[in-house]
C-alpha cells in the first residue's frame, strides 16, 4: 500500500473552488476586503475636515500668595514650546546629508524652533519649514471671582464664563496658599472632571521645580545654566564591529529598521496563520452539521477534502491580506524611490533579502499547513461551536503563547528563549522570521525547516485518521474523552 494518498486534483480543485466561492459569494467577505480602504479613506478625510472633538478645558488661578501664577503661565508655555520642538524635529526626518541634519537637531535644542526654521530655509531648501503648533489641551482664563466659594458655582455649571463673547463652561480651578516655605505652597486643583490630569499634572512639574530652584539658589548656583548645561550635553554614539560595509561602523536607521519590518512580517505571517486556521474550523464543523461530508465522501476520498479545503481556505485567506499586501508593497516601493531618508532606504532593502522573502513563503505555507490540519482534525470531532471552541482552545493557547516572540525579536533578537523558539515548530515560523535580520547560521533555519515539515506531515497524517473517524462514526469530543480514559488513565467503561 502507497504511503502517500492518492489524490484527484480534479476532485480537489472543485473542493477547493467550492470553499472559496462559497466565501467569496457573502456580503461579510468583501467588507472586510474593502475595509482598508474605507479606513484609510475616512481618515483622510478627517485630517483634511479638522474636527476638533476635544476642545480644550478652560481653567483659571487663583494666587492668594502673588507669587506663582505668572512661574506657573512661563511654565506652561515652556512646556507648549517643547511639543512645537517635538513637532519640529519630525523634519530632520528629511534631511538627508547626515551632518546638516545633527547641526539641524542641535539648533533645535539649543536655539529654539524659530532658529530651527531659519536653518533650515537657508540650507535645506527642499523641506518644508511650516509646522502646526500642537492644541491646548488646556487654557488659563482670568478669574471670574476672589474666593474659592465664588468659583463653585462656575465649577458646578450653573454659572458661564464668557471666551470670545462666547458663554463657556469652567473646567477647573487652581488654588495657591500659603504653605510652610516658598518653595512648598499649599496647592489645590478643584475640578468637576477627575479624570482630565493634564492640570494636576503641570502642578505636580511646577512644584518640583520650585523645590529645585530653591535648593540651588540657596547654594548660589544658576538654573538656567544648569539647563543650559544639560540641553547641550553630547550624545552617545552607537557603533557595531559587525558593519564592515561602513567605513565608522556607525549605526543608523538602516540597521533598525530590518529588525522593525521582520517584526511587521512576522505578525502578518501569524494573522495570516489564525484567520485561515479559523476558517477550516468553521467551514469543517458547518458541512459536518449539515450532513454535507456525508455526500462528499460518496465520490471524494478523505485526502482530496483535506487538501481541497487547505488550499480553498488558504486562496480565500491571501484575497483578504491582498488590501494590505497592495498597500504595504505600494508604500514600500514608494519609500524606496521617492523616501527623503537614504538610511531608512537602505535598511528596507536590506530587510526585504532574499533569504527573508524565501523563508517567509516557506513559514507561511508550513505554519498554516500544521495549524490548518489541527483545525481539521478538530472540526470534525466537534458537534457543535461550544464544542469546537472547548476543543481548539489550547491551540489557540499555543498560537497566543507564540506572539511573545515577535516583540522579543525586536528588541532582543540574540535572546536564547528567541533561538529556542526557532526549533519549536509551533512557534518557528514566527521566531525564525524575526530573526532574519540578526543573520542567524543557515543551518539552523534549515533544521527549524526540518523539524517543523516533520511535524507537519505527521499532523497531516494524523488528522487524515481523526477526520476519517469522526465524520464517518459521528464521533464527538465525548469520544475523545473516553479514549483518553480508557487508554491513558485505563480505567474501565
Amino acid at each position: 500500500m502507497s504511503l502517500v494518498p492518492r489524490v484527484n486534483l480534479r476532485r480537489t480543485f472543485l473542493i477547493a473552488r467550492r470553499d472559496y466561492l462559497g466565501y467569496v459569494k457573502t456580503w461579510g467577505f468583501w467588507i472586510s476586503f474593502l475595509l482598508p480602504f474605507l479606513f484609510g479613506g475616512f481618515g483622510f478625510f478627517m485630517a483634511q475636515a479638522d474636527l476638533d472633538f476635544s476642545p480644550p478645558q478652560y481653567v483659571t488661578v487663583l494666587d492668594t500668595t502673588g507669587e506663582h501664577e505668572a512661574r506657573l503661565m512661563d511654565l506652561h508655555a515652556e512646556r507648549k514650546d517643547d511639543r512645537a520642538q517635538g513637532v519640529m524635529s519630525g523634519k530632520a526626518f528629511f534631511i538627508q546629508d547626515k551632518a546638516k541634519r545633527a547641526e539641524f537637531n542641535r539648533v533645535l535644542r539649543s536655539e529654539g524652533t524659530v532658529a530651527a526654521q531659519a536653518y533650515l530655509k537657508e540650507n535645506v531648501p527642499g523641506v518644508r519649514t511650516e509646522f502646526e503648533m500642537p492644541e491646548d489641551k488646556f487654557k488659563f482664563v482670568p478669574p471670574p471671582a476672589s474666593s474659592l466659594e465664588g468659583l463653585v458655582p462656575y465649577l458646578l455649571g450653573e454659572k458661564m464664563i464668557s471666551v470670545d463673547g462666547q458663554p463657556t463652561e469652567l473646567g477647573g480651578a487652581v488654588i495657591f496658599k500659603k504653605g510652610e516655605s516658598r518653595a512648598q505652597p499649599q496647592t489645590e486643583y478643584w475640578s468637576t472632571n477627575v479624570n482630565k490630569v493634564d492640570v494636576p499634572d503641570l502642578l505636580d512639574v511646577y512644584l518640583r521645580r520650585m523645590a529645585r530652584v530653591t535648593y540651588l539658589e540657596t547654594q548660589g548656583l544658576s538654573v538656567a545654566e544648569l539647563d543650559r548645561r544639560v540641553d547641550t550635553a553630547p550624545e552617545a554614539v552607537l557603533f557595531n564591529p559587525t558593519k564592515v560595509d561602513d567605513a565608522d561602523q556607525g549605526v543608523d536607521s538602516s540597521d533598525t529598521v530590518p529588525f522593525i519590518v521582520a517584526g511587521v512580517l512576522a505578525f502578518f505571517l501569524w494573522l495570516t496563520v489564525f484567520s485561515g486556521a479559523y476558517m477550516l474550523l468553521t467551514s469543517m464543523l458547518e458541512e459536518k452539521l449539515n450532513k454535507l461530508l456525508e455526500m462528499m465522501l460518496a465520490t471524494t476520498r478523505f485526502s482530496e477534502i483535506i487538501l481541497g479545503k487547505l488550499l480553498g481556505v488558504a486562496a480565500l485567506t491571501l484575497s483578504m491580506m491582498a488590501p494590505y499586501i497592495i498597500v504595504g508593497i505600494g508604500g514600500v516601493v514608494a519609500y524606496i524611490f521617492f523616501g527623503p531618508d537614504q538610511d531608512v532606504v537602505k535598511g528596507l532593502v536590506s530587510a526585504f533579502s532574499a533569504k527573508m522573502i524565501i523563508f517567509l513563503i516557506i513559514y507561511l505555507i508550513l505554519g498554516y499547513v500544521l495549524y490548518g490540519a489541527f483545525f481539521i482534525a478538530l472540526g470534525s470531532l466537534s458537534s457543535s461551536m461550544q464544542d469546537a471552541q472547548t476543543l481548539t482552545t489550547p491551540i489557540l493557547f499555543v498560537l497566543m503563547a507564540c506572539l511573545i516572540v515577535i516583540p522579543m525579536g525586536v528588541t532582543d533578537p540574540d535572546s536564547p528563549m528567541l533561538r529556542i523558539a526557532t526549533f519549536i515548530p509551533f512557534s518557528a515560523p514566527f521566531a525564525a522570521i524575526v530573526r532574519l535580520p540578526s543573520d542567524p547560521p543557515l543551518w539552523e533555519l534549515l533544521l527549524s525547516t526540518a523539524f517543523l515539515t516533520l511535524l507537519c506531515i505527521g499532523t497531516i497524517a494524523m488528522a487524515g485518521r481523526i477526520f476519517r473517524f469522526g465524520v464517518l462514526s459521528g464521533a464527538g469530543a465525548e469520544v475523545v474523552v473516553a479514549w483518553f480514559k480508557r487508554v491513558v488513565l485505563r480505567r474501565k467503561a
